[in-house]
């Protein structure tokens, strides 16, 4: 049950998003709803090392932004999420498990 919320909620992120922004004109705060698509696996429970790395470039992509004002450059570490996937990819993942 929990891997079928964690999948489907992307879809429900994209819908909110989209119900607050024609309904409400709420285009700018409404977008913090996608910060649910990484946590939600961690808020259900799920304890798995794979979906942690997204959560901290987020976390330190908002550092750099508040701290610094380097939004501009700051997004090119979401680039590191494929890497990373690419460099390690079940390895890491099964030996934590």
């Amino acid at each position: 049950m929990r891997g079928r919320i964690i999948a489907a909620t992307p879809m429900i992120c994209i819908i909110i998003y989209l119900c607050f922004g024609f309904i409400g004109k709420l285009w700018h705060p409404s977008w913090v709803v996608f910060f649910l698509i990484p946590l939600m696996p961690l808020i259900l429970g799920t304890r798995n090392i794979k979906h942690f790395y997204p959560l901290v470039c987020i976390v330190i992509y908002l550092i750099i932004g508040f701290a610094f004002k380097w939004w501009h450059p700051g997004w090119i570490i979401f680039l590191t999420i494929p890497v990373f996937y690419t460099l390690f990819p079940n390895r890491i993942i099964k030996r934590i498990e």
